[in-house]
């Protein structure tokens, strides 16, 4: 008989198990054997949240499984560069595979398109904070307009933009 946290864990896993692993081989640099492991922390550390009464609920899952997924890959490459490579390594899984590359170039495909079609004021907004990596402040001297217009201006394009592949909408809860 499984239990509850049980129940709970393997329908988080096939939930957002494959959005997670895009998330992480993303971060990885394309490299699905890291995106595995960072996988595999994620759902760890979801079971040790699951089991542990006394946590407080988590509001948005794949939200929080994509954060420790990410974070533990960009972790292990700070780790994984100062030390020295193992020996008996499977080099070739250390590549993306082809369907996490045709995965993120539909979603980077999409993600262009969706941006171009917003209005002006949104798509520069969302280029200079979200891609160029400027503070709002930043956004806000070089668009003439208060910090405040640039958050709600990137508040609309995100809200315009369609949901990446398998991302919570925010209906659902």
């Amino acid at each position: 008989m499984v239990s509850p946290a049980g129940d709970e864990w393997e329908a988080l896993y096939r939930r957002y198990g494959r959005t997670v692993l895009h998330a992480a081989t993303l971060a990885a640099g394309g490299s699905a054997y890291d995106g595995w492991d960072g996988v595999q922390h994620a759902f760890s550390q979801a079971w040790l949240y699951l089991t542990e009464p006394s946590r407080p609920p988590v509001h948005n899952w794949v939200g929080w499984l994509r954060k420790s997924a990410v974070r533990y890959v960009v972790q292990a490459a700070k780790s994984e560069a100062r030390a020295l490579p193992l020996l008996d390594r499977d080099q070739q899984q250390d590549g993306p595979l082809l369907e996490n590359w045709v995965a993120v170039k539909e979603e980077y495909q999409g993600v262009l398109k969706a941006v171009a079609a917003l209005p002006t004021r949104q798509r520069q907004a969302l280029a200079l904070c979200c891609i160029a990596g400027c503070s709002v402040k930043e956004a806000a001297l070089i668009m003439d307009v208060e910090d405040g217009t640039v958050r709600s201006l990137i508040s609309q394009a995100r809200q315009a933009m369609p949901p990446r592949r398998g991302e919570e909408t925010g209906d659902e809860q």
